[in-house]
């Protein structure tokens, strides 16, 4: 998967969960709090999306609600897999 690839669907996802992403610009700076209104429960129901988009389980996303900051922070944990 490209780099790319992994920042678009990211980005979907956080637009379709997140409050203040669906009429945001939304981009890897983004903060998750500040700039996309995310809560705690929004943040995990955003890694739960993830997981189900990318096929991967609880494990390999450990640790990336209490970890992540920003899009680019989320992407990133994507790439590595």
């Amino acid at each position: 998967m490209t780099k790319t690839m992994a920042e678009q669907r990211v980005i979907k996802l956080a637009k379709k969960i997140l409050p203040g992403a669906a009429k945001a610009h939304v981009t890897r700076q983004s903060d998750l709090v500040m700039d996309l209104n995310a809560d705690s429960m929004s943040l995990v129901a955003l890694v739960f999306a993830m997981e189900e988009e990318f096929g991967v389980g609880a494990t390999q996303l450990s640790g990336l609600v209490t970890d992540s900051r920003t899009i680019g922070d989320l992407v990133a944990a994507v790439e590595r897999l």
